[in-house]
């Protein structure tokens, strides 16, 4: 169709103009003087050779990491991620490893401050100049699109459903830099938006007046008892003892005036003829004395008012008698039964979507000049919500011209709306977050405050700005002394804040993987999909409550209360909590408290038949911790099927860490993971593995020894600075949309620091965010 080309080809040109000019460059890496490049071929290089190169080297480069191909300086500093992580395994002696030769305390001392200041420093100063980084432009995922739709348009369903998956970076679906554009999408875009604008702009066509007639032979009138007459008239309902012929649910379109009739006949028995008596819903509306002959049956009728719906109308034979001497039965016979209406018609209440969308509409006779005048007011208010910033006045007109175009082909004023309302939302306007960059590559912009209320809103509801942000953004009041901070309270105490639970903390405690698991039922035979959605229902019930109630994030490492369902319960083995919802319970044995020992977790870090250890210890250390472990090297052999292991796992794994190559890695991961090997492969507690007691000690390689979950858990607890920087680390990129630089670490360590001066609430840590270089200003290009 020529309209819906035309659409598809802006959106597209829209789409190509908006990447186009949005192309990012990257700054040449910083020359360095010849005092730095002397010192990095005289006193670095050699220290590689002597101790990183025998395994960090060559195509077989362990854990990934090759330090021998570092030509220069500038060369290096283009790698400030892995020469950070270099400092930090040198500074806690985990590298190089034990049995390889080690350096002096001067050599060591040397490197580390050289990787400090030659490579990762950062000035942090109050009045230095800070990259606060630039930001992909960025696509609205599934989720953000979805929750942007509904409060835009006040529909109730899920258009990206039907949407390719998003990609993953950094851990996460909203990084800019992964949200690319399939072809496929626009027309994906195309029907959303054709569904989302006729459910929210729905045409209402005036009620007229129908007559719905039941005949006697039609199923769905339905009697009870029945018993019909086989010599006279087969087509009647005939009734010789009490009883009702009923329509079990007659749907009436609106609330109004019906008449109810029947057709029937009734026969003089005992000096009396028949009471009918006709109900709704069982209630009583009117009896009639049926005293037409059966030659000749009458029509009765009633009047009455009845709501809109699903209703049950009966007519009802409520006097039988028997005449014993002449072995007769006063009877009622029913021809048809008809619903006639409505009359009077009282229209339900319009949606909210309609209420929401119409801020302005013509009277019934409007000239031309105030339709179109409606329609600009209309469409002015819809296009600003949706590109979340004041419309342009040519960006109306060309909405306008839309509107003029459909609404010359006779189209209704709603319908007419649709057109451009469409358009706004095919494009990349509303498809993706714009924020200007600088003019100048290297400047450094605070961002605007619609460009704030935006990054604001999709950080902690992942959704549009709501009408609060909107007019503070317009009066430029957002950034004032305290109103930020009462934002951002403000809005984590609102229902859509329950978006960071299942946005932020899904992806943070990777729940997605639970999807596809299917622990084998041989082993696990109490394993079901209803067992696998309370797990993580536990998991996004206690994140909500953490976040609304303003608890510390600590409590994510330990707590004494979780939240169950009733088929969680009994997974857990807790008496009293049975149905759907989640409610709050106390741990009262120590076995279990925090994110590390929910179901969730313990089962997507397992295997089908069994636990890992390695598994566990690594999610610990990569979202606990923040200190994830190199990949594993390749030619290490797996541990045979559970059905031959001898021992228990434990026993396995010691052997397996015999081998030099796996033991520096394993004696970080290994004793995480025992600490849990009380919980089997869907996080059952168990005292046994393979009929022998389970070993849950572990020494990690700082020296910190502990006996089962609850003492594991109070060394992660000793270990809170880590997880500060780890949680603040997910958080902000999350809120970001990218992934950190080195330049970032100013920011990180202010928001860490402001988080634990304020007892580590999680309000203290958004706020500190929202707050941060990163979170407010924007530069022209890319650090290097």
């Amino acid at each position: 169709m020529p309209l819906r080309s035309a659409i598809i080809l802006v959106g597209l040109l829209s789409l190509t103009f908006l990447h186009t000019g949005t192309t990012t460059g990257v700054a040449p890496p910083t020359s360095s003087d010849p005092g730095d490049e002397a010192t990095f071929r005289t006193r670095v290089v050699p220290f590689l050779q002597k101790y990183c190169h025998a395994c960090h080297s060559g195509e077989k480069a362990k854990g990934g990491l090759t330090l021998d191909a570092y030509l220069n300086l500038d060369h290096a500093r283009k790698d400030r991620k892995n020469w950070s992580a270099v400092r930090q395994v040198v500074a806690t002696g985990e590298m190089p490893p034990r049995g390889k030769p080690q350096p002096t305390a001067a050599e060591k001392e040397f490197l580390l401050d050289w990787i400090e200041n030659a490579l990762t420093r950062v000035d942090c100063g109050a009045t230095a100049p800070r990259d606060p980084g630039r930001v992909t432009i960025r696509r609205l995922n599934r989720a953000e699109y979805n929750n942007t739709i509904r409060d835009l348009c006040g529909v109730d369903f899920k258009p990206a459903e039907d949407f390719p998956a998003d990609d993953v970076g950094y851990g996460f679906d909203n990084i800019g830099d992964v949200l690319s554009f399939q072809p496929i999408l626009l027309e994906k875009y195309m029907a959303a938006a054709d569904k989302v604008l006729k459910a929210a702009l729905p045409v209402r066509e005036p009620v007229k007046s129908f007559n719905a007639s039941y005949r006697a032979s039609n199923p769905s009138l339905r009697a009870l008892p029945r018993t019909a007459k086989k010599d006279t008239r087969p087509a009647q309902i005939v009734f010789n003892s009490e009883g009702s012929a009923f329509i079990e649910k007659h749907e009436f379109p609106v609330e109004g005036d019906y008449v109810i009739r029947f057709r029937g006949w009734g026969s003089n028995v005992g000096n009396e003829f028949p009471r009918v008596v006709v109900r709704l819903d069982g209630k009583e509306i009117k009896t009639f004395t049926v005293e037409a002959p059966a030659n000749k049956p009458q029509v009765y009728e009633v009047r009455t008012r009845v709501t809109g719906g699903g209703h049950r109308v009966s007519v009802a034979f409520v006097n039988e008698f028997e005449d014993k001497t002449s072995n007769r039965y006063r009877e009622f016979g029913l021809d048809y039964l008809d619903i006639e209406g409505p009359f009077d018609p009282v229209l339900p209440p319009e949606p909210h979507s309609v209420r929401l969308l119409l801020v302005a509409r013509p009277g019934p006779n409007a000239p031309p000049t105030e339709v179109r005048a409606a329609a600009e007011q209309v469409l002015t208010t819809f296009a600003t919500r949706a590109y979340r910033r004041p419309v342009k006045p040519e960006e109306t007109a060309r909405l306008l011209k839309l509107f003029d175009l459909a609404s010359s082909k006779g189209e209704r004023f709603e319908e007419a709306l649709r057109l451009p309302m469409k358009a706004v939302l095919v494009s990349p306007h509303f498809l993706y977050r714009v924020e200007e960059d600088p003019q100048n590559p290297e400047q450094v912009r605070t961002i605007g405050e619609f460009e704030l209320a935006t990054r604001l809103s999709y950080f902690l509801w992942s959704s549009m700005p709501d009408a609060e942000l909107f007019r503070l953004a317009e009066r430029g009041e957002l950034r004032k002394p305290g109103v930020l901070e009462a934002q951002v309270r403000r809005m984590l105490r609102d229902p859509k804040a329950v978006a960071l639970a299942e946005n932020f903390a899904a992806q943070w405690l990777q729940l997605g993987l639970l999807k596809p698991l299917a622990p084998d039922k041989g082993y696990f035979p109490n394993w079901d999909e209803g067992l696998k959605a309370a797990m993580a229902g536990e998991a996004i019930a206690y994140f909500e409550y953490v976040v609304r109630n303003d608890r510390s994030i600590l409590e994510f490492i330990d707590s004494d209360y979780t939240f169950v369902n009733g088929r969680l319960a009994r997974h857990y083995g807790i008496d009293g909590v049975t149905g759907p919802e989640f409610v709050k319970v106390k741990w009262t044995d120590g076995r279990r408290g925090g994110v590390v020992t929910m179901a969730s977790t313990l089962t997507l870090t397992s295997n089908p038949t069994r636990t890992s250890p390695v598994k566990r210890g690594k999610w610990i250390l990569e979202n606990i911790l923040g200190t994830p472990p190199p990949p594993p090297a390749p030619d290490v052999p797996e541990l045979p099927p559970t059905g031959q292991l001898k021992g228990t796992l434990r026993q396995q794994m010691e052997q397996h860490r015999a081998n030099p190559s796996c033991a520096n890695c394993h004696a970080k991961l290994d004793p995480l993971g025992f600490g849990l090997e009380n919980f089997d492969a869907i996080g059952a507690w168990r005292d046994r593995d393979n009929r022998q007691p389970i070993d849950a000690s572990g020494v990690l390689p700082g020296g910190e020894r502990f006996n089962g979950p609850a003492e594991l858990r109070k060394v992660l607890l000793g270990k809170a600075d880590q997880f500060r920087r780890c949680f603040a680390e997910k958080l902000l990129t999350f809120a970001l949309g990218r992934g950190l630089e080195y330049y970032d670490k100013c920011a990180l360590d202010e928001i860490v620091a402001y988080g634990k001066a304020n007892n580590d609430t999680f309000s203290s840590l958004v706020l500190a965010i929202a707050r941060s270089d990163p979170f407010q200003k924007r530069k022209g290009r890319r650090g290097e």
